[in-house]
């Protein structure tokens, strides 16, 4: 059986270039099921629970189909 995908993404979303990052969820099957203070321990936990992690690139994308904006996490 193949593992699942998670998403690490920033929060808060914004379109703003000078927002600041608040905080990092885990997305799974699009529901934010894990927030964290950094991407790191985001990917780190999304790894120790067996998914294979995408780490969104810190910018104000939100293109889920886009693959430049998403970058493996191992």
């Amino acid at each position: 059986m193949s593992k699942k995908h998670a998403y690490v993404e920033h929060r808060p979303t914004s379109t703003n270039k000078h927002a600041t990052t608040e905080h990092h969820v885990v997305i799974v099957d699009g529901k934010e099921v894990k927030k964290t203070n950094t991407q790191k321990d985001a990917a780190d936990w999304a790894i120790s629970m067996d998914f294979v992690v995408h780490v969104a690139r810190e910018r104000h994308l939100q293109d889920r189909d886009t693959p430049a904006h998403w970058r493996q996490y191992n």
